[in-house]
């Protein structure tokens, strides 16, 4: 039974993979997998060779759960001091604090958690609220290691394939100048371009990005002439420049790709590259599913400090981007709460 379940399971994954894996629903069928396969591998090592079933279960389950304590503190640790660097690097604006507000967080709710759990429920009021709290905290905290998963799984390269179009998302310039974090995505696109173009199979870069406010030019085309500079022809480039979002940048994006495919042999075929930090394609090929538009995701290369709270910033925004269908989840878990505490008032008694 475990072993058709395992078999399941990786079918599902690898249609995922290759069929639609810009989900959470990926990241947990891909935990599913990975859990079953662990416990189907020690079942049948177990039948066989009990030796190496204890072996294999004391190499790959006994780190995970004998070390947790030691991989939340260090995650803890990481948290606050990554947020501690990026706030005296890139100043005191609100969004720096979001790793330390989590890393705070995970240890008021690790102090507090086993004195509410103590609690022997003398009070059904009490029940409801500690039930309550509880199954928002982890709701929550599966949502962010579901986010997390399914992040790192979408920037797995897919093997054998090669790309028409690479689009490269603005970031925010300074001035007229492309900043470091921009930067480095344009050069990513530029690796790409020439990892897949070949005379035969020619490829073209879509910088994308309007003009915000404080900027002296659009960001496709400082973005554009960037690339130029760095030795990418013309002839291979094509500007947005008048996004001022990520589902902007992909819905325009898409509209220029379909009206210079549509003279191209391959209209219907095309295959797109999107590519941004690497703490932001997962949210960016949510947007682009939104758009309907097929596109796998490549990241740049982000600092430390800077990736681990800007990758909480995509978590909420991601969040935010499903609120009806998470809001409705939380809803129905309340609702159930009630139940079961009406039901200990109705039948049971205190």
């Amino acid at each position: 039974m475990l072993g058709a379940i395992t078999i399941v399971l990786t079918i599902v994954l690898l249609l995922l993979f290759y069929v639609e894996r810009r989900s959470l629903l990926f990241g947990a069928v891909f935990l599913c997998w990975a859990m079953t396969l662990i416990v189907f591998i020690i079942i049948t090592l177990e039948i066989y060779e009990q030796h190496i079933a204890l072996i294999f279960a004391l190499i790959v389950v006994a780190p995970v759960v004998v070390l947790f304590p030691f991989y939340f503190a260090s995650f803890i640790i990481l948290l606050i001091s990554s947020g501690i660097q990026l706030i005296k690097k890139e100043g005191t604006k609100l969004r720096n604090f979001l790793s330390i507000a989590l890393g705070v967080f995970f240890i008021v709710w690790a102090i507090v958690a086993p004195f509410f759990s103590v609690s022997k429920w003398t009070n059904p009021f009490w029940m409801a609220f500690y039930l309550l709290i509880t199954f928002s905290v982890y709701y929550f905290i599966g949502l962010l290691l579901l986010f997390a998963v399914s992040s790192l799984l979408n920037r797995i390269p897919m093997p054998f394939k090669t790309y028409d179009y690479i689009i490269v998302l603005g970031s925010g310039l300074i001035g007229d100048k492309v900043p470091p974090l921009l930067a480095s995505r344009i050069d990513k696109g530029i690796a790409l371009f020439r990892r897949f173009h070949t005379d035969t199979h020619p490829v073209k870069v879509i910088f994308t990005g309007g003009q915000g406010s404080d900027e002296a030019l659009a960001e496709g085309e400082a973005m554009a002439a960037y690339a130029l500079e760095k030795g990418l022809e013309k002839e291979h480039i094509i500007i947005e420049n008048k996004a001022v979002n990520t589902y902007e940048n992909l819905l325009f994006s898409k509209r220029l790709i379909e009206a210079d495919a549509s003279v191209k042999e391959h209209s219907n075929t095309y295959h797109t590259i999107t590519v941004t930090n690497n703490f932001h394609v997962f949210r960016a090929l949510l947007w682009a599913r939104k758009v309907k538009l097929k596109s796998d995701g490549a990241g740049a290369k982000t600092k430390f400090y800077f990736w681990l709270n800007a990758l909480i910033r995509e978590f909420i925004g991601v969040i935010y981007m499903q609120k009806k269908y998470h809001m409705s989840i939380i809803l129905f878990g309340y609702f159930m709460i009630t139940i079961f505490v009406l039901a200990n008032i109705f039948l049971i008694g205190f």
